[in-house]
């Protein structure tokens, strides 16, 4: 096996607002320091994963078996081995987000919740509550929201929403919850969950977004998005910091790293993926579709009585990778779902059809395993103990189509300690080039205490039929199927959960033509229907009893659960 191991530094700018300087640090000042991690004043969490969760690959799971070539660059030089000063370790996903809210997509660093609090359901009816218009981007291709389009919601501090650009009602709304939903006609909107009444300016960013992005989940304003594809000018797609305080850009990167493989479309780097941040070390984590793990330390400085904030981003360690299957281009290089953080360890699916388990503190590929095609669905993870550990996840049918565009796709459980395959569940599935078959959507992971316990949640597009779908529990013990729900148009969009205070569940559900479905998660009944009107390819977030979500070239609704 071939594995190389690269450093390389990049300069990255520093931006600072008056009032908060690089060097000071008051009681007034939030800072994470590069030195050494932020001690825990009660704000940050303790570590939950048992410091013996520890990966290793075995004789299924050798990156060897792949023939991949790993290279870690830091600065300018290639060396064999890389240990971070400051090291990484991600705690209990409850803990991700420290305000009221969903922090990015999915939810944590597990990705197994785009939903916030419980709701209470008497008739389980659905109800359109408001609807917001979105517009075209430049030249028409893009408008409205697109896969994977998850709105962000936080309540945010009353304190910090006075230093924000908000218009003055919205800042002395003491409940307010604020929908922050960046979509493919170019801009960031700004609503009220309550009413859809703007909350502030939209910033116009001229260029699509088709990833869902991340609030800094230290409840400090700041968004990180990526954007999805070229704009009318050209201009190549790229990652994101934006000022919640004031909607200034601190920071863009990613759009001529030197470094990407992936030569198709004059070297490919959207940034759908949602980044995750480690609070602790000021660590900003992101995987590109350029084929590009990035991380880099953000050197915050957050004068929160001042309302000001500003990034220095330094110390940028990246990975790269190839396989046989995309050396020659045959498959594409890339991340384009979701990563998942537990500890130190990184899980993440690859354009190519190979999985990965990366040690984020020493940058090393622990283990590999080929789950066969082109993988966009977000994993989900489920910790039992330091001993018991599972990946699901799954892949779309692109590669491995026949002739007829027909093949098989499968569901997997890998056992996230080893890289096993645990079992997989096939399903014959038909695609269409730029449109997908197979799974685009990311599963939900019946909560522990409810009555969808036990049971992973997964919509299947093009199946039996080119335009139909289907949607199924599988027992997460097996891979078999508990129930499943035959439905007309397919789903890219993911579905949600949806839990009562005692522990019943249900799952919100968007089709290919803008059906909003409720289902009952422990028999898969359909208790109610909604039309939408257009496409939805977005996928929902739900804050309590109240569902947002965006239509292909439509606008931004909320469905009211009743």
């Amino acid at each position: 096996m071939k594995i190389t191991r690269m450093i390389a530094l990049v300069c990255l700018i520093s931006m600072v607002f008056a009032g908060c300087g690089n060097s000071q640090n008051t009681d007034n000042i939030y800072t994470q320091p590069q030195s050494h991690p932020q001690e825990n004043n009660g704000t940050v969490p303790e570590e939950t994963v048992d410091p013996g969760f520890a990966p290793e690959m075995t004789a299924s799971s050798d990156p060897a078996n792949f023939n991949i070539t790993w290279e870690i660059f830091v600065g300018d030089r290639k060396v064999d081995s890389y240990q971070r000063e400051n090291s990484i370790s991600f705690g209990d996903p409850e803990d991700y987000f420290e305000l009221p809210g969903i922090a990015t997509f999915r939810g944590n660093n597990y990705r197994n919740s785009p939903t916030y609090g419980t709701a209470n359901i008497d008739s389980a009816t659905l109800n359109k509550a408001w609807s917001v218009e979105t517009g075209l981007l430049a030249g028409g291709r893009w408008g409205g929201c697109g896969w994977t389009g998850q709105p962000l919601m936080a309540k945010w501090d009353k304190d910090v929403r006075a230093t924000m650009n908000m218009y003055p009602s919205k800042q002395a709304k003491e409940d307010l919850v604020e929908v922050i939903y960046a979509t493919l006609d170019g801009k960031i909107y700004f609503l009220d969950l309550d009413d859809g009444s703007a909350t502030r300016d939209p910033i116009d960013m001229g260029m699509c977004f088709k990833g869902a992005g991340s609030l800094d989940p230290r409840g400090y304003p700041l968004l990180y998005v990526g954007s999805g594809d070229v704009n009318t000018d050209k201009e190549r797609p790229r990652m994101f910091i934006i000022s919640l305080i004031d909607g200034s850009v601190l920071y863009e990167y990613g759009h001529e790293d030197s470094l990407a493989l992936r030569a198709d479309n004059e070297g490919w780097c959207a940034f759908d993926s949602a980044p995750l941040i480690h609070k602790e070390t000021d660590t900003l984590i992101w995987p590109g579709e350029n084929g590009i793990l990035y991380t880099m330390t953000l050197n915050t400085q957050y004068n929160k009585e001042a309302g000001t904030i500003s990034i220095a981003p330094d110390n940028m360690v990246r990975t790269r990778y190839s396989h046989p299957k995309n050396a020659e281009d045959a498959y594409w290089y890339g991340y384009e779902a979701g990563a998942n953080i537990i500890g130190n360890y990184l899980y993440t699916s690859e354009n190519g059809g190979l999985f990965f388990c990366i040690d984020l503190n020493t940058m090393e590929l622990v283990w590999a395993q080929d789950t066969k095609d082109d993988s966009n669905s977000t994993p989900v993870f489920e910790y039992i103990s330091k001993d018991e550990a599972y990946i699901y996840t799954a892949p779309s049918l692109h590669w491995t189509k026949n002739e007829e565009n027909q093949g098989s796709i499968s569901i997997y459980k890998l056992n996230a300690l080893t890289g096993e395959i645990v079992w997989k569940k096939p399903y014959d599935v038909h695609t269409v080039s730029g449109v997908s078959g197979g799974i685009q959507s990311s599963p939900v992971l019946g909560k522990e205490g409810t009555n969808m316990e036990g049971c992973i949640f997964y919509t299947i597009s093009r199946t039996p039929e080119v335009a139909s779908g289907i949607l199924v529990a599988l027992d997460t013990k097996t891979g078999k199927e508990a129930w499943r729900l035959d439905m007309r148009n397919y789903a890219w969009s993911s579905p949600a959960p949806v839990y009562t205070e005692d522990g019943k569940g249900y799952l919100v559900v968007c089709d290919s033509n803008g059906y909003m479905f409720l289902i009952d998660g422990e028999t898969g009944s359909q208790l109610y229907l909604l039309s939408l009107g257009k496409m939805v390819e977005a996928s929902p977030a739900i804050y309590e009893n109240r569902i947002v979500v965006g239509l292909k070239k439509g606008p931004i609704h909320c469905i009211e659960i009743q």
